[in-house]
């Protein structure tokens, strides 16, 4: 029986609960550390909620694993393989740039640092490591995304006319989220999944034209977004709108909407997920995949390691040009103008 890889979670709050409970699902690994500087979570007392169903499921409650309250006597564990980082995005360099000083295989939640040029050095310690690491962005993995993305490559339904992102849900709380300098606002903590998959799915754009308003982080929290290719006259309109700006008891929802030469795609996330696809005067649902992205991006990880796949490198430098477009934004929402996208 070959040998298992040993994992180390530092983080229990929504992602790290949700990344524990996958870990128990994965043939080819466990789970034998874990690490957080809330005692309570440690001990089990207190859990972090999510926002869909299916987010953190997982619990320490029972469960035989080294406890650490801090992050770094976690890394310093000889016997672990893999350190899943969860903690908050303005901690991800200084543990990614430790695990990688160890020698350990690396998922690092989203988004991939607070600064591109936070980024930039993580990808420049992954180009110098013999580790691999992967940025956790769950839509790349995500069924209707997948669902999506195919459609546009494939010209399923003719050329692609337009995109528009929706992701919505009141504000989540807490010192973490109430600290722009921490957590980016929702402009970067939640808007990042839908500008990673249009730079994932279309590329890089030229440039972005940005809108919104502050809200209880001090950053940015509800923003509208067209970005702008200028490859061709062909290009898509590509928009997307993030909040977490809405009214206490709003609950989450995401979706898109793809219109395409042939037929218009509708996706759903509101309790109950749906994908729909309208052509020919008539609308009928598509069956998804069963299961969620941070379990599909987990296995990947895994499987990558496994196999003896070097980082996808590629994904990874995506995933750090994800915030310069994100940096872009912010500068076009200050400056009411059209920003040019540097990276």
């Amino acid at each position: 029986m070959s040998k298992k890889l040993k994992v180390g979670i530092i983080g229990l709050g929504s992602m790290g609960s949700t990344h524990l409970d996958i870990y128990s699902k994965i043939k080819g690994v466990e789970v034998v550390a874990v690490a957080d500087s809330i005692q309570s979570r440690l001990d089990g007392s207190s859990k972090a909620e999510g926002n869909i169903s299916g987010q953190a499921e997982g619990g320490v409650s029972g469960l035989s694993v080294k406890k650490y309250l801090d992050g770094m006597d976690l890394i310093n564990n000889s016997d672990i393989d893999i350190v899943d980082i969860c903690v908050g995005t303005d901690l991800h360099y200084i543990f990614v740039e430790a695990a990688l000083a160890k020698n350990k295989h690396v998922l690092v939640e989203k988004p991939l640092a607070r600064t591109y040029d936070e980024a930039q050095k993580i990808i420049q310690l992954a180009e110098q490591s013999t580790c691999n690491i992967m940025s956790a962005m769950c839509l790349r993995y995500w069924p209707a995304w997948v669902f999506l993305k195919e459609a546009i490559e494939n010209s399923t339904y003719g050329k692609c006319l337009s995109l528009n992102f929706r992701r919505q849900t009141s504000f989540p709380g807490g010192a973490f989220y109430s600290d722009d300098n921490q957590c980016g606002g929702a402009l970067l903590d939640l808007h990042v999944h839908d500008t990673d998959f249009v730079n994932y799915c279309m590329g890089l754009p030229d440039a972005v034209f940005s809108q919104g308003y502050k809200g209880p982080s001090g950053g940015v929290d509800h923003v509208v977004t067209n970005y702008i290719f200028n490859k061709t006259n062909a290009s898509p309109l590509v928009s997307s709108e993030g909040s977490w700006t809405m009214q206490e008891g709003y609950g989450f929802n995401m979706s898109y909407t793809a219109n395409f030469e042939n037929g218009t795609l509708s996706y759903l996330l509101d309790g109950e997920e749906t994908l729909k696809l309208s052509r020919d005067a008539q609308s009928e649902n598509i069956k998804l995949k069963e299961g969620m992205g941070y379990e599909f991006e987990i296995r990947a990880f895994v499987d990558e390691i496994l196999s003896g796949n070097k980082t996808n490198l590629d994904l990874l430098i995506q995933a750090a040009k994800t915030i310069a477009i994100i940096e872009a934004e912010k500068i076009s929402i200050e400056t009411c103008s059209v920003v040019a996208v540097k990276a």
